[in-house]
C-alpha cells in the first residue's frame, strides 16, 4: 500500500512537471525518488514470500536504493545544487550498487548459502563496505542538518517542512539500525513501519508544504549572489582586524590580504565617520566609499566587521571635474563676459548685448541647478498644493497674455518644495514661451493620490520636438540627437532627484502634456 501511494504521488508530480508548475532540478529527484520507493514496496512483499533474508536485506536495500535520489533532491533544495553534476550521481549509483551486491553476499555467506567466498576475502569486503557506508552516513547526516537548519532559518518557511524532506531517507535508516536478525517479526514491523512513514512525508511535501516550489535554497542562493555578484568588495574582519574571507571582487580588487592595513591606512572607527577613503590596489590607489557593519553574537560581543568598498574614484574625479567647470563658468567666464558687454554696449552692438545677457542667463541657470543637485533629499516640508500652484504660475507668466487654469485640491502633500518648484515653474515658461498663439492656453492641474502627488503640465502650443522628448527620456544626449539647452534637463533632474519622474503626453489641448509625479514621504523627526 505504501508503494502504491508513493507511486500516485511520483505520478503527480511528473504530470506537473510536464505542464511546468514545479520546478525540473527538484522534480526529477523526486519523481525517481518516489519512484524507488513505490519499487521497493513491490520488491519488499515480493522478496519477503520468496526467502526469509528479507527481514535483513529490505531494510538495507531500501536504504541505499533511495540514497542517491533523496541526495540528490536534498542538495538542490538546501542550495547546494551547483556541487550536484551528472558525473558525481552516476558514480554515485554505482557505488550503491556495488555495496547492495556486496551486502546481499555477505548475508548470503552468513547463512551458509554461498560457501565459495573465504573468510579472508569476507573480512575485507566487511572492512570496505563499512567504511565506504561511513562515509555516506557523513554525507547524510550532513544533508539532515542542512535541509532542517536552513529551513528553520528561512523566514517564511515553517520547520516541519525541513523534517518531512529528511523522513524519507531518516525512516530507512532508523529501520536499518533498528532491525536485529533474532527478531524476524519485529523487523517485519519495522520495515513495514518505514515504508509508511515515507510515503507519508512525500505525500505531506507536495500536498501540505510544497517542498517542490517553496524552498529554501533561494536565501543560500540568494546571499551567494550577494557576495559573488555585488559590484562592492567585500572584506570579512575577525575582532583583530584581519581578514577571514573576501568576495570575488575584492580577491581581484586587492589581491591577497591579511588584514584590513594591507587595504588602507584608515581605522574600523575612521571608516565608520568618513564618506570615502583611498585604498591599496593591485592597479594602484583608488578612492572607495566605506560601509561598516558589526558581527555580533548572542550576548552582544563584536565578534568581527564586513567592511563593504564601493569603488567611487570614476564618480569623485567626475564631481571634482564638474565642481572645477562650474567654478569656471560661474565666475571666470561671467567676469570675461562682463568686460565683452561692457565694450558691446561702448560699441552700441545691440545683438552681442543680447547675447551675452543671454550666456549670462546660462551660466546663472546652470548655478541653479547645481545648487538644486547639492540639496539633500531629506529637504520635504508639508506643502498645501492649490497655493503652491498658484504661486508658482503667477511667478512664470508675469508679464505675459497666458490663459491659464489652475485645478488643486485642498490638501498638502510633503515634498520637497525647491526642486518641484524649479521644475514646475520652467514647465509653464516653456509652454508660454514656445507658443505663437496671442493668448497662450495651459493647464496646470495638481492631483494628489494615496502614494503621492501628480501634477499635469498641458498646453496648446506646437508641443516638445520629438526628439528633445526622446533625449530626455533615454536619459543620454548625443551629437545629432540632444535638448536645445538646460531647461528640460534641469526639470528632469530636479524630479529625479527628489524621487520622482517626468513623462512626456498628448495635451487634450492641442500641445504637450508633461506629467510631474512625486512621492508623498513624510519628513524626519529628526
Amino acid at each position: 500500500m505504501s508503494g502504491g501511494i508513493a507511486g500516485m504521488v511520483g505520478l503527480s508530480v511528473y504530470r506537473r512537471s510536464r505542464r511546468g508548475e514545479v520546478r525540473s532540478g527538484l522534480a526529477r529527484p523526486f519523481i525517481a525518488l518516489a519512484a524507488v520507493v513505490a519499487g521497493l514496496g513491490v520488491v519488499h512483499v515480493s522478496f519477503h514470500l520468496v526467502t526469509p533474508l528479507a527481514t535483513q536485506l529490505n531494510g538495507t536495500t531500501a536504504f541505499l536504493a533511495v540514497l542517491v535520489p533523496w541526495l540528490v533532491f536534498a542538495a538542490r533544495y538546501a542550495g547546494f545544487g551547483r556541487y550536484v553534476t551528472r558525473r558525481r550521481v552516476v558514480a554515485g549509483a554505482v557505488v550503491v550498487g556495488v555495496l547492495l551486491c556486496v551486502d546481499v553476499v555477505i548475508v548470503l555467506v552468513e547463512e551458509g548459502r554461498l560457501d565459495t567466498v573465504s573468510e579472508g576475502t569476507l573480512d575485507t569486503l566487511q572492512t570496505a563496505t563499512s567504511v565506504v557506508s561511513l562515509c555516506l552516513l557523513l554525507l547524510v547526516f550532513a544533508l539532515i542538518g542542512s535541509a532542517v537548519v536552513t529551513t528553520y532559518r528561512h523566514d517564511r518557511l515553517p520547520t516541519a517542512q525541513g523534517v518531512v524532506v529528511t523522513l524519507p531517507i531518516a525512516g530507512y535508516l532508523f529501520a536499518v539500525q533498528a532491525t536485529r536478525p533474532g527478531t524476524p517479526l519485529v523487523n517485519d514491523v519495522l520495515v513495514g513501519g518505514a515504508f509508511a512513514v515515507v510515503a507519508a512525508s512525500l505525500v505531506l511535501g507536495v500536498t501540505r508544504y510544497d517542498v517542490l516550489g517553496r524552498v529554501p535554497a533561494t536565501r543560500r542562493l540568494g546571499e551567494r549572489a550577494a557576495l559573488t555578484e555585488t559590484d562592492e568588495a567585500i572584506l570579512v574582519l575577525d575582532d583583530r582586524m584581519r581578514v577571514v574571507r573576501t568576495n570575488e571582487l575584492a580577491g581581484r580588487t586587492f589581491g591577497e590580504v591579511d588584514t584590513l592595513g594591507d587595504v588602507t591606512e584608515y581605522s574600523i572607527a575612521t571608516l565608520t565617520e568618513r564618506k570615502t577613503i583611498t585604498c591599496r590596489t593591485t592597479t594602484g590607489r583608488r578612492q572607495f566609499e566605506p560601509s561598516i557593519s558589526p558581527l555580533v553574537d548572542g550576548y552582544d560581543e563584536t565578534l568581527g566587521y564586513t567592511v563593504a568598498l564601493f569603488d567611487v574614484t570614476d564618480r569623485e574625479i567626475r564631481r571634482q571635474r564638474l565642481a572645477v567647470l562650474n567654478r569656471i563658468l560661474r565666475h571666470n567666464v561671467r567676469n570675461e563676459l562682463d568686460v565683452i558687454r561692457a565694450h558691446a554696449e561702448g560699441a552700441d552692438l545691440d545683438p552681442a548685448v543680447a547675447g551675452v545677457d543671454r550666456l549670462g542667463e546660462i551660466s546663472e541657470e546652470a548655478r541653479r541647478v547645481q545648487e538644486l543637485m547639492e540639496r539633500s533629499t531629506a529637504d520635504r516640508t508639508e506643502t498645501p498644493l492649490s497655493s503652491f500652484l498658484d504661486q508658482i504660475v503667477a511667478d512664470a507668466t508675469a508679464g505675459t497674455d497666458a490663459d491659464v487654469t489652475v485645478t488643486a485640491p485642498e490638501a498638502t502633500a510633503s515634498i520637497d518644495r525647491e526642486r518641484c518648484r524649479y521644475a514646475l515653474r520652467h514647465l509653464v515658461e516653456n509652454a508660454v514661451e514656445h507658443n505663437d498663439g496671442e493668448s497662450p492656453r495651459v493647464v496646470v492641474r495638481g492631483e494628489r493620490g494615496e502614494s503621492g502627488v501628480r501634477f499635469v503640465v498641458a498646453d496648446d502650443g506646437p508641443g516638445i520636438p520629438e526628439s528633445e522628448r526622446a533625449v530626455i527620456e533615454a536619459g543620454e544626449e548625443a551629437p545629432l540627437e540632444h535638448a536645445s539647452g538646460l531647461g528640460l534637463w534641469g526639470a528632469n533632474w530636479a524630479v529625479q532627484t527628489a524621487g520622482g519622474s517626468l513623462s512626456f503626453d498628448e495635451s487634450d489641448l492641442g500641445g504637450t502634456a508633461v506629467t510631474v509625479t512625486l512621492p508623498d514621504v513624510p519628513p524626519d523627526d529628526d
